[in-house]
């Protein structure tokens, strides 16, 4: 007959055996319901931003004017990490938009912006109009800038400009 030390040995490891067990499956259950909250920001997010992307080459090639801009309606962090969001081109009149998290994989919609008789492309690289630098990425949040004594963080736009028969459309920053 077994003493009754190693019995309740045995008994207080079976229970922490099956503590660890659950905790495991409970942590598990936990990452992958944030895995799937994320991606459906994410993806929130893309769709956001090519939305905005089609609506202002729509407004930009109908309205005929040199530069547009549109601040765009993106939080600014999903889930509390910073984000990049990219265009790139994706054939003839469409854009690809790609979202990706730090520690996550890509989200990537495509945008269809064929309005008027003007080409669509991606700026290729970085073009400086005026006091903004348009680029095909942006990061963010962006950061906080002093103005006037105070510390104000940018909004990021979306930017629309004319080149002969051709409207770049890429991503810059507004503060104050």
């Amino acid at each position: 007959m077994p003493t009754p030390i190693f019995t309740h040995l045995m008994g207080t490891l079976a229970l922490l055996s099956v503590l660890v067990i659950l905790t495991s499956i409970f942590t598990a259950v936990f990452f992958f319901s944030q895995l799937t909250v994320q991606r459906i920001r994410v993806t929130e997010v893309a769709e956001s931003v090519a939305r905005e992307l089609v609506e202002l080459a729509s407004v930009h090639t109908l309205g005929g004017g040199p530069l547009t801009y549109m601040y765009i309606t993106a939080p600014p962090t999903i889930y509390g990490q910073a984000y990049n969001i990219t265009l790139q081109q994706a054939g003839e009149g469409r854009i690809l938009v790609t979202v990706s998290l730090q520690l996550y994989k890509e989200v990537r919609v495509v945008a269809v912006p064929n309005f008027g008789r003007c080409r669509i492309r991606v700026v290729n690289g970085t073009l400086e109009v005026g006091d903004l630098k348009i680029s095909r990425s942006i990061l963010l949040p962006l950061p906080e800038v002093p103005i006037d004594g105070r510390r104000i963080r940018g909004r990021p736009i979306l930017v629309a400009v004319t080149q002969g028969d051709t409207v770049l459309i890429g991503f810059s920053a507004k503060w104050g």
